[in-house]
């Protein structure tokens, strides 16, 4: 009876997957490579195979490890699970990203690694053991911590960017290169620079007990690589491990998938190698395509219907990245009607590209879209700027992914100082921010001369604020004040709830109270935001069976752009570079600035390599499947940078794309998409004026007529300008308007 229930179990569960979705969702032993095309449904594929293990082979949850990229992406899978399967099942599952699948391996186990952990050669005094409750710091606190080096080895951050060395010393943590593999290795001047700052900023880590993105996955694999008993408990642990996005796999993450899986080698891996585009973050799109020689016996198999897209689309993307050589072969297809073609419109300027964009949104609007269903790609954040302009002037809601996120907001970023110095004394990152605020009367200087004790005496800065009795260039009186500030944290009970937690740091500090009596309009902003804090807190608590404030803390430190980023819930258009892109679809997708210089990048161009042009095609392929029904490609004449004008030619990746799947717009005749009863003409005395006629205005630029009313002295011309669509009524006889020539 029971074989039948289970049986009848797994064919509703096997019934809506096509051939292929289903043989993988079958083979559940043995090294499995899904190389799976964009919108072709990996997600559905790893839940009901995870389903299928419990369901059909009565596998525990808690032997699977399933691991993704983005938070975004682990909740995506858990809620699907929760459907699939009955009981809750994702809260016994490791479902998570590569770095909180570290945390939380550390968590348990870091003091296991003692005190040589990548700090090869550091002086005996400086020795700390990592302990459970260490901080991870985020990108800003790294650049900080990098600064403060800097200023000690008596180098300017304004001549070596903090930013640039944080990125080599990534790159190097990446490919498993400790310091003093590094020192060996740098070649030039600057690298060199690089290795004296890797040294220091991995000792002022261990000193706050902190961590950063890359030691989370780099410590994990040296935890399992050195305590044989921590791997063996892993190893047995996880009978099944399945690995999302696995072409966006590092050199570490690549060793650490190796080490977890072991003898039993159920390892699946699902990607994509078409949309491997983060090299610069060190991943290495050969962990993909060396699969098959990495695990011997691997089942191959392409899930190459798509689900997203029209046909013309995926002709599109197709035609651009076949031209790639390092790549799988496999082509998209769909059982969907070919649609609409690709629209390519060039642009006279960026004013112009961003008003053409503004100006099809509204028009599909008029048709009853969404703002939602659009989505403006760039490649670099920079060229924001100009759409955000063009919107707000049209009055058109949008959201940036990437711009300054809820967790980095001051009032936020003060709190959850306040919280970590609770669980983590030693993070003197946080003990700075909040060692004056609210204002308690304790100056820069003081801390200056706090801070020089602390690296004086090899202790952290919390250790010399308790013992600030002993610092004689501070008197008394400020002595007191660093004291009561001491004295919030001694009288914290560190087992208590977020919730709890933060409410104790609202009343004890009077933030909340300090804020309000500004009566001003930020100040009211900053009130909200700490309200918002508040339900996140609560909302957490909610959703963890066991909440902790360490982990509470952890998962906001893990938290990434595009996990803040609204859906379905508000109405608004989303712009984003095309790497925040991966993962997201919308029906409607204007990928803007497609030029040389920008896509390909001008780096990847200087490069002259082949890899980093393909990278760059990638790219490109990436942001044209992310479009479900209308794809928009556009690119400018000329654009201003640095003051100077600067004409640009439309990339090569445009010129990939067979001429039959697009349709080229000109805005210099045709600016307008043909609406039926568009245009209305009501004078016969236009002055001059015609509808359809294209007109420069000194102040809104370049528009086209759309209605000639009145008669005599009192005609008026109505004006649709390029800039986002804006349309504006002028007297035709003191009308600022020249006729274009064109």
């Amino acid at each position: 009876m029971l074989r039948d229930k289970r049986q009848a179990l797994t064919d509703n569960l096997l019934r809506s997957l096509n051939d292929v979705q289903r043989e993988a969702v079958q083979h559940t032993n043995g090294p499995l490579l899904i190389l799976s095309g964009a919108g072709s449904g990996k997600t559905r594929v790893i839940t009901h195979r995870i389903a299928y293990l419990i369901k059909h082979h009565g596998v525990s949850p808690f032997r699977i490890l399933a691991v993704t990229f983005t938070n975004k992406a682990a909740e995506e899978m858990k809620q699907r699970l929760d459907t699939l399967v009955e009981g809750g099942v994702s809260r016994n599952l490791w479902v998570s990203t590569f770095h909180a699948t570290c945390a939380r391996i550390l968590r348990r186990d870091i003091e296991k690694l003692g005190e040589s952990t990548a700090s090869e050669g550091v002086s005996p005094s400086k020795k700390r053991a990592y302990t459970r409750d260490f901080t991870i710091f985020d990108t800003g606190e790294q650049a900080t911590l990098v600064k403060d080096v800097l200023r000690q080895l008596n180098y300017s951050d304004k001549q070596y960017s903090p930013r640039a060395i944080l990125s080599l010393i990534s790159r190097a943590k990446n490919e498993s290169i400790s310091p003093r593999k590094y020192e060996r290795i740098a070649d030039g001047y600057f690298e060199r620079i690089v290795a004296e700052v890797y040294w220091i900023y991995q000792d002022s880590l261990r000193l706050n007990n902190a961590l950063d993105f890359d030691d989370l996955l780099l410590f994990t694999v040296e935890l399992l690589n050195k305590n044989p008993e921590v791997r063996q408990y892993y190893e047995n642990k996880f009978e099944y491990i399945l690995v999302d996005e696995y072409q966006d796999t590092n050199r570490c993450q690549y060793e650490l998938v190796h080490l977890l899986t072991g003898a039993r080698q159920n390892i699946c891996v699902v990607g994509d190698d078409d949309q491997s585009i983060y090299a610069f973050r060190g991943a290495d799109i050969r962990n993909i395509l060396d699969f098959e020689q990495d695990y011997p016996n691997t089942r191959v198999l392409r899930l190459e219907q798509n689900y997203r897209s029209t046909q013309n689309i995926l002709d599109a993307a197709w035609s651009v990245v076949q031209n790639n050589k390092a790549r799988k072969p496999k082509k998209l297809w769909t059982e969907q009607e070919d649609g609409e073609q690709v629209t390519c419109y060039e642009a006279m300027d960026e004013s112009d590209e961003a008003g053409y964009v503004g100006t099809q949104i509204e028009d599909w609007r008029a048709e009853g879209v969404d703002y939602k269903d659009f989505a403006v790609f760039y490649r670099t954040n920079a060229q924001s700027r100009i759409f955000e302009e063009a919107f707000r002037a049209a009055n058109i809601p949008y959201q940036i992914v990437g711009g300054v996120g809820f967790y980095d907001r001051m009032e936020i970023k003060d709190l959850l100082a306040y919280l970590r110095v609770m669980c983590n004394p030693n993070d003197s990152m946080s003990v700075r921010r909040i060692i004056n605020v609210p204002s308690r009367g304790i100056g820069a200087t003081t801390l200056e001369r706090l801070m020089d004790f602390a690296a004086s005496e090899d202790l952290s800065l919390f250790e010399a604020v308790q013992s600030v009795g002993e610092i004689g260039t501070i008197n008394r009186g400020i002595q007191a004040k660093v004291k009561r500030f001491a004295k919030i944290f001694d009288e914290f009970d560190a087992s208590v709830l977020p919730a709890d937690a933060l409410d104790y740091v609202l009343k004890i500090t009077g933030y909340l109270k300090n804020l309000e009596a500004q009566n001003t309009i930020e100040a009211q902003n900053r009130v909200e935001n700490i309200e918002e804090l508040i339900n996140a807190v609560i909302e957490y608590e909610d959703n963890e069976a066991e909440p902790t404030l360490s982990d509470y803390l952890e998962s906001v430190a893990l938290t990434a752009d595009i996990d803040t980023m609204e859906t379905d819930s508000t109405d608004m258009v989303t712009l984003m570079t095309l790497h925040s892109a991966k993962g997201l679809e919308f029906p409607f997708v204007f990928i803007v600035g497609v030029e040389e210089g920008y896509l390909p990048h001008g780096r990847s161009v200087d490069e002259a390599t082949e890899a980093a042009i393909e990278e760059e095609r990638r790219l490109c392929y990436v942001g044209i499947t992310r479009a479900m029904e209308q794809l928009y490609l556009s690119h400018a004449r000329s654009r201003r940078t640095f003051r100077e004008t600067e004409y640009r030619t439309q990339s090569r990746f445009i010129t990939e794309i067979p001429e039959y799947l697009i349709k080229h717009v000109d805005r210099y005749r045709s600016p307008f998409r043909e609406t039926e009863g568009l245009y209305e003409v009501v004078s016969e005395e236009p002055l001059g004026y015609c509808v359809n006629q294209i007109v420069d205005h000194p102040q809104f630029g370049r528009g086209k007529v759309t209605k000639i009313s009145g008669a005599g002295q009192d005609v008026y011309v109505t004006v649709r300008f390029n800039r986002a669509g804006m349309t504006k009524r002028f007297a035709a006889s003191l009308a600022p308007l020249t006729i274009s020539d064109y």
